[in-house]
């Protein structure tokens, strides 16, 4: 959807009438990106503070950004998707691809937290943790805390 409205005689309108049907669709997310991204509220504009153009001008540039609430909003997904997440997520779709790992599942991303201990990477041959304990104990390794 692009930000504007044409006029019946071609010219594309501005100000207010062009950013009237996004207002009302998808006012939230214009205040949200307004108030963080600006520090503006967006309930001021054209009180003096600023005008329906500049606000108009505002409003192209979050919706070119896909890291904003306007933009998430407009496209329908659920959250915002900046662009250096989106290119971290090609990259890691590329290098999995580059192995060649067909019909393997991947290996998820770092976890973080209680979940990280209990994920087991890396072959113990069928060793339980305290067999494999046992072994790192033998070569002078304490048990982690």
């Amino acid at each position: 959807m692009a930000v504007g409205v044409q006029h019946p005689d071609g010219r594309n309108a501005g100000g207010i009438l062009a950013l009237g049907p996004l207002i009302v669709e998808y006012r939230g997310a214009l205040e949200y990106d307004f108030r963080t991204r600006f520090r503006f509220e967006f309930d001021r504009v054209d009180t003096g503070a600023m005008s329906w153009g500049e606000a108009l001008g505002l409003v192209r540039i979050l919706r070119a950004d896909p890291g904003s609430m306007l933009a998430a909003a407009i496209e329908g997904w659920d959250y915002p998707f900046p662009r250096g997440e989106a290119m971290q997520a090609d990259l890691y779709d590329l290098q999995y691809a580059k192995t060649g790992a067909q019909g393997r599942k991947p290996y998820p991303p770092a976890l973080q937290g209680d979940d990280a201990q209990k994920t087991r990477r890396g072959n113990a041959a069928g060793r339980t943790p305290e067999q494999v304990m046992e072994i790192l104990r033998a070569y002078g390794h304490e048990a982690p805390v």
